[in-house]
């Protein structure tokens, strides 16, 4: 019942000794929204602006699935 989290550089920093290569094993995060899953993380939800499930775009309020691959990304701009 595990999906694997990955991070964007800009939100390791919410996640003490983050792999990059192989991100996190959320052990019990199959039938869990990400929100849900990005609070246990501890990764404030108003940082997050960009959720990718299995390379395709998603939203915060999706439930995850065994095997998941959940991309999370903080996306800032300027100019």
């Amino acid at each position: 019942m595990s999906v694997t989290v990955k991070l964007s550089p800009l939100l390791r920093k919410f996640v003490p000794d983050y792999n990059y290569e192989e991100g996190i094993l959320v052990a019990k995060g199959a039938g869990q929204t990400i929100l849900h899953i990005a609070e246990q993380l501890s990764i404030p939800k108003d940082r997050i602006t960009m959720i990718m499930v299995n390379h395709k775009p998603s939203r915060i309020e999706y439930v995850a699935r065994e095997g998941d691959l959940i991309l999370l990304g903080m996306v800032i701009g300027g100019g």
